[in-house]
Order: structure tokens, then sequence, then C-alpha cells
């Protein structure tokens, strides 16, 4: 089975560990990394890494079987290509749009939710941000 996560990726932390080795059981892990265009435009910021390093970070990491950069202009673009089996979410992604455009593109696909966050943290970026900026002290 092919399974399809997509996300920023930004500071690869636990929660993302933790998402892809959950989505690592059903299948084959195909990974779609948010292009640098698309972040901005819909987190309205901007990353850490950029979308080619956030992509090797991604594809070398051992439950991903193949990380593609996300296209710029249409989100599932990616997702027709790959024609994934399960899209696999995070517990706080919303399955509303893509529900919608499956329906509208006549695509059945299985959506498997990721119930609850590892340590419920509320944003395992923000906080390794956080821990970043404390530990840059001049020594």
């Amino acid at each position: 089975m092919k399974v399809l996560v997509a996300g920023t990726f930004d500071i690869l932390h636990p929660g993302h560990i933790y998402l892809l080795n959950e989505a690592s059981k059903y299948g084959d892990v195909h990974v779609i990394v948010a292009r640098d265009s698309n972040v901005r435009r819909i987190k309205g910021r901007k990353t850490v890494f950029d979308e080619n390093e956030r992509k090797l970070m991604v594809e070398n990491l051992k439950m991903v079987k193949k990380a593609y950069l996300g296209d710029p202009d249409d989100l599932f673009k990616k997702v027709e290509a790959i024609k994934p089996d399960i899209i696999f979410l995070g517990p706080d992604q919303d399955d509303g749009w893509i529900k919608e455009r499956m329906k509208e593109m006549g695509m059945n696909i299985e959506i498997v939710q990721l119930e609850k966050r590892l340590n419920y943290s509320s944003s395992w970026t923000k906080e390794m941000l956080k821990r970043i900026n404390n530990n840059m002290e001049v020594y």
C-alpha cells in the first residue's frame, strides 16, 4: 500500500517522527514536502530550512520510501501523480478540503487521521524555535 503524508517538515522533531512511524504501519510512506511559496502563502511565514533542505532531511528518514516537493500552484497535483491508497493526516490537519477535492476529481482514497499528538504538544516547531533561541547565548 502507498501511504501519502504531506506537510512542511521544518525543523524535524519527535512529532514528525511519530507521525511518519504511525503512517508506516499502513504501508510505504511517500511524503509531499510543502514548497516555500506555499508555506509563506498558507502559514504567513518563512521556513528555517528551505524546501530542498527539508526534502533532503525527510527523504533520508528510514521510514520514508520517497519524498517529493509539492506543486507550487496546485496542492493536489502530486496526489494525482503519486496515486496513494491512503492519505495519512496529522491530528491538526483538516480533511474537509481534501475530501471535497477528491470528490471533484473522482478520486477514492482512504483518509486516516492520527488521533493525537505525541505528548500533546500544541506546536513542536514553536517549542523547538524557543529552545534554539534560548540556547543561542554567546559563551
